[in-house]
């Protein structure tokens, strides 16, 4: 009877303790093919490989380029987002994001076009965002690749209060980072464009970034973040937004404790029967 507990106690731990929850194996290099992701003109082209958490929002072409909570089309589409982390040889745990959009990212900000935003974590899924990850230099101490951690009045807003509502004095649509500390480096790297992705056409890009989760401090424990999260990118106007949700895992070393403190117990338990 305790053999079959203690196969049953160990076959529950190692389902309990994943070396890093959702891990696939990605290269930050511009190239979305070890993604699984494929630009093939159909939906399927879409979904990654096993051990990325993805969403699609690709727009319809539909309503006079309406995107939510702006317009534009396929110009200002964020498309797709896909989120991962990896434990590498060296011992240290990546979080890697690849986005997927239709909004050229050498677009200037000026007469009526807005350029490139950042990336944007909100960790405890509270509504504020808590880190960004510049896609390009914001000013003298933020530059591209930096990671920031910042509060929600560090960042800057789009131009909609709420969808198809033109009110930017009171958007809250985070866009891009403006103040903040520094807490690391990100790898950071955008494809040349390509073409066939879904079935709506159209040229898009494929944005890469790598980020070493020390710089996340308390809200990453071991391999696993220590509480759910979400991830966000849009462009400056914020007429397109796509957002990722992930859950939190039970960190290893607690579960593992758990697990064989457990087994200790339920032994000590039967020699005193």
């Amino acid at each position: 009877m305790r053999n079959k507990l203690l196969a049953s106690l160990l076959v529950a731990s190692a389902a309990l303790v994943p070396a890093a929850a959702f891990a696939a194996t990605v290269t930050i290099d511009g190239n979305f093919s070890d993604w699984g992701i494929v630009n093939n003109g159909t939906t399927a082209g879409w979904a990654p490989k096993a051990g990325i958490l993805y969403t699609v929002e690709d727009q319809s072409d539909a309503n006079g380029g309406y995107l939510s909570p702006g317009w534009g089309g396929q110009a200002y589409d964020a498309e797709a987002l896909y989120v991962t982390w990896q434990t590498k040889a060296n011992g240290q745990t990546y979080l890697d994001i690849g986005l997927i959009t239709g909004h050229d990212p050498n677009t200037p900000t000026g007469n009526g076009s807005y350029g490139r935003g950042d990336f944007a974590i909100d960790f405890g899924r509270n509504g504020s965002w808590d880190f960004g990850i510049a896609t390009a230099d914001r000013s003298a101490t933020i530059r591209q690749g930096d990671v920031i951690a910042t509060t929600n009045a560090g960042w800057a807003t789009g131009l909609w209060s709420a969808p198809g509502v033109y009110d930017p004095a009171h958007s809250s649509y985070v866009t891009k980072i403006n103040s903040g500390t520094d807490v690391g480096d990100a790898n950071f790297v955008i494809s040349p464009s390509f073409t066939n992705m879904g079935t709506l056409g159209g040229k898009h890009w494929f944005y890469e970034v790598e980020i070493p989760v020390a710089a996340f401090g308390a809200h990453w424990i071991g391999n696993n973040p220590s509480e759910a999260f979400d991830i966000q990118w849009t462009m400056l106007c914020a007429n397109d937004i796509v957002t990722l949700g992930a859950s939190a895992t039970i960190p290893e070393p607690a579960t593992l404790a758990l697990v064989l403190g457990g087994l200790g117990l339920a032994g000590l338990t039967r020699r005193r029967t």
